[in-house]
Parts: structure tokens; sequence; C-alpha cells
């Protein structure tokens, strides 16, 4: 009977991977699992249906008395009951057959091998299975933050009378962010969503496994979430390329499985790829703290278990992505480069524009005080070499998905630009700027050159008020330019630090998109780099 629970138990078996001279296979259930799995599959989708449908199905339920009828609550326990008994049952039959299974009994052994230490944990590479069964590669837990970590202030501390105003409205923040918020915000963190996708989620792994020697690993966050990773690593290929890791933060609806990752492994970089908590097989909510400690794991894990020096690792986020990679760079202002790529300033904007108007204050209460997704701020608390890669047809990102200007990359863009160079960028520049932006690919080398924008000459006006002020972002001492200069100097810059993309938000980045940014050199050398492609 112990053997049963254990079997019933275990973990899932998906494939087996190619390992040595292996051909890499799905796992083959018999017939005793597959029915079993079927059961528990079809039971655990109708519970997820009905959790989010619940609002709805509460109220029919009311209306039709069973929620306060003497036989309507005796009735659904039944059902409940019922159904429970079944979910058990088909957990029990699985162990059966999994018994009389040569192939998971092989797998079950060999787990409990590595489990009490007699095998090693690389033997577990050859198995896609269960997340949670994964021995942890890397752990935070119950470690405090270094000391020199960025947290942002504070909002406001209300008063006693105060908090009593606001309390409908907190309650209504509240309500939204643990519900439907946290769905719109982050719809890969649905329990659903993962059900839905998790066979394409497999063949990914699958692909990165074999096709790559990706190497699967499990990291335990402060908080002890558990964060599901991949690293490919390219060091042994002896490119330059392949010396530099880039860490990839994905969207609000990806997985490193299918995700952002192409473009900068088709150009023979190393990659960290990583799953949000709560995407995936990585557990937790991704509220921004969670989000915080899960990116500070992954890069510690990259500077001490992968052994890369923090200046030889690129930042590399798509769409809500960039929250994390922002703070990441923030927090690592030595990394080599942060690349952002159809992201966007501050998240409220986007939240309000999506919502009722009449919503507004509920709106802005729940980013607030539960996503305060602020990149604008994360990205000007760091100084180094930056790529904004923009998509001119954003329907995601935009307010008016046919109006360019509307772009929050723009307002990204914008804020960077006041901050690092905020003696040349002023109003009547960003005005230019903002014309700018609205044009067209094909016009802009028109725009520049009608502004007399000489790209050698704003390099050199750039790199004598960097020798005369003696530091690095922000640049000062640009006070004594003429406006026509500054606003030259402010479209290079634009044109320097944004990349036009002709797609959707959704659209793969294609490889030679990615390249890393140009940068001015404010080190003891104070030497300009051009871009590196």
């Amino acid at each position: 009977m112990a053997a049963l629970l254990q079997f019933s138990g275990g973990p899932e078996l998906y494939h087996r991977y190619k390992h040595g001279s292996s051909t890499g296979i799905p796992y083959a259930e018999n017939k005793i699992e597959a029915y079993s799995s079927r059961t528990i599959n079809c039971l655990r989708a109708s519970w997820n249906m009905c959790f989010y449908l619940s609002p709805i199905i509460t109220i029919l339920l009311y209306r039709r008395g069973m929620l306060t009828s003497a036989d309507g609550l005796p009735y659904m326990a039944k059902v409940v009951s019922v159904a429970l008994g079944v979910y058990y049952l088909a957990h029990l039959t699985r162990g059966v057959g999994r018994m009389s299974n040569s192939s998971y009994k092989r797998f079950a052994a060999e787990l409990r091998q590595v489990q009490n230490g007699s095998l090693p944990r690389s033997t577990l590479a050859k198995y896609d299975f269960t997340f949670t069964h994964w021995p942890v590669r890397y752990s935070l837990k119950n470690k405090s933050s270094a000391p020199n970590i960025k947290r942002k202030a504070a909002n406001r501390r209300l008063t006693f009378s105060e908090k009593i105003q606001e309390l409908p409205t907190n309650l209504l923040s509240f309500l939204a962010a643990h519900s439907f918020g946290r769905w719109m915000i982050y719809p890969g963190s649905t329990s659903l969503l993962n059900a839905m996708i998790e066979p394409a989620l497999l063949a990914g792994r699958v692909r990165l496994v074999e096709n790559y020697d990706g190497q699967r690993n499990k990291l335990e966050t402060p908080e002890g979430n558990h964060i599901d990773t991949i690293f490919i690593d390219k060091r042994h290929e002896g490119s330059d390329n392949g010396n530099v890791l880039v860490i990839t933060c994905e969207g609000n609806a990806a997985f490193y499985e299918a995700g952002c990752m192409e473009a900068p492994l088709s150009n023979g970089y190393s990659i960290l790829g990583w799953n949000h908590p709560g995407f995936g097989s990585s557990t937790g909510t991704p509220y921004p703290d969670q989000e915080h400690n899960a990116i500070d794991t992954v890069v510690q894990f990259a500077l001490n278990e992968l052994n890369f020096p923090v200046e030889q690792i690129i930042f590399f986020s798509w769409s809500i992505g960039g929250f994390s990679s922002t703070w990441a760079a923030a927090n690592y202002p030595e990394c080599k480069a942060l690349i952002l790529d159809a992201t966007f300033d501050d998240i409220k904007a986007l939240a309000k524009n999506r919502m009722p108007h009449w919503l507004d204050n509920v709106v802005e209460k729940t980013i607030d005080d539960y996503f305060d997704l602020d990149n604008a701020y994360w990205l000007n608390q760091y100084d180094g070499p930056v790529r904004v890669i923009r998509r001119t047809q954003d329907e995601m990102i935009s307010l008016d998905p046919a109006d360019i200007r509307t772009n929050r990359g723009n307002q990204l863009l914008l804020k960077m630009l006041a901050r690092r160079y905020p003696d040349i960028f002023n109003a009547q520049a960003a005005s230019l700027v903002i014309e700018f932006l609205a044009l067209a690919e094909a016009r802009k080398d028109l725009f520049l050159l009608e502004h007399s924008v000489v790209g050698d000459s704003c390099q050199e006006t750039l790199q004598s008020l960097a020798e005369a002020a003696g530091q690095s972002i922000p640049l000062r001492g640009g006070d004594s330019l003429s406006q026509p200069a500054k606003n030259q100097i402010s479209l290079y810059l634009a044109d320097k630090y944004m990349s036009d993309l002709t797609s959707t938000h959704c659209t793969p980045l294609p490889s030679e998109m990615f390249q890393l940014p140009w940068q001015l050199d404010c080190s003891d050398e104070l030497k300009m780099n051009n871009p590196v492609t």
C-alpha cells in the first residue's frame, strides 16, 4: 500500500530527452495511467473554470436557491464529495498503472537515488517531469537582500482620517488586484492559461534541451518561490558572443519555452531564460517584490554558479519584462547592456486606457499599491548602455494603435533623455524629438537632414562636454550651447538610443535587430563607442 501511495503521488513524467546515445521519446502511459490522467486533467480543468467563473456561478446558484434552501447546500456538498472521491480514486488507479510501467519505475528509482545522494543530480537531466519534484540548484531562501539593493520609495503615509475616506477605494483596489487585475496584467500567471498551453511549453523545452543542450535548473528565491530556468551555454564554441550571457525577461503571457530568446540565441550568445513567478512551472505570484526577488536570484545564480562576470551580462526584455530587466540593470549597473524591446514607461497610463474612466481612481490606487510597474523610474537609476526597440504597429503599448505618437515607448525614451542630458534636452528640444518620433522610418533621415544633424559633429560635442565635466551620466555642461545645437544633439541621441521595427507587438524580433547599444563612454579614457553590430 505504501508503494502504491508513493507512485500515485509521485511526479508526472513527460519526456525522456536525448541523452548520450539514446533517442528522445515522449513518455508512453499504459491504458490505466492514460484513463486516470484524463480524469484528473478533466477535473482540474473543471475546477479552474469554476474558479474563474465563480462570481457568475455564485449568482446563478443564489438565484436558483441553491445557497439558501434547506436542500441546496447538502446537494452541493454531495456533488463536491463525489468529485473529490473520483479525483483521489483516479490518483490511486494511476499509481497502479505506474507500478506496472517499466519506464516509470526506472525513472522513479533514479529520482529516489538522486534524492538520497547515491546518484548525481545530472542524472535527472535526461527526464522532463513535474517541476515540484526537481531538486533546487541554487537558493537564496531566508537570506537577506544585499545592502546596496535599490528599492523604490514608499508612497506617502496617510493620516487616520484619510484612510477612512479612502477605505472604499482601498477595498475595491484590493479586490481588483487579487482577481481580474492580476489576470489582466499577467495573464500568464493564471492556472487556466498554463493548463491550456502546457503541451506547447513541453515541446518548447524539448527543443531547447535537445537542440541546444539546454540545462534546466530550479532556483529558490528569498521568500521560497521556485523559479524555472534554462541555461544554454555557448562558451565552448569559441566566439566572443558566447562569452556574454543574455538574461531574457519575458512578456506578460510569454515563457522561456516560447519567448524572446531566439534573437540573441541565433547571434551566438549564451542564454539564461526564466519564467515569472506563477508562470509555467515557476511558483508564486508576479507582484513587484516577488518579481524583484526572482530576477535577483537569477542574476546571483549567473554570477555565483554559472561564473559569468557582471560585465559580461546583458539584460534583454520584451514587453512587461522591461520591469524586471530595468530593475536588474539599476541594481547591477556594471552590466554590459540593457536592451528593451516593445516596452513602456509606466503601466498606469495603459491600464487606465483599457478601463472605464469612472474607474480611474480605483485603477490608479491598484497600480500604486500592487502593480507599480514604473519602468522609467528604474531605467533612470541606470547609467549604462541602453537600446530601446519600438514596434511601429504596436497594438499593446499604444493608447491608440493607429497613432505611433501614443506608443509608450516614446515616453520611456523622453524620460531617459531628460534625465541623462538635462542641460541639452530642454522643452524645445523635446518638442522636436516628439515630432521626430511621430515620423515613419522612411522620413526620419530627411528630417535629420533638414535640421542639419551631423553625426560626427554631435559626437564630438558630446565628447568635449564629457571631457570638460569629467563625469558620467547625467551629463552636465550643455547650457552654453545654442538652441539649434541642443536640438541637433537631442535628435541625434533619440536616433541612436531608439530603433524602429515595422511590426506588431507579438512579432518575434529578427536576429539582425539584436545589437549592442550605442553609448557615450564616460570612463577614464572618455572615448565615444560606435554601435556594435
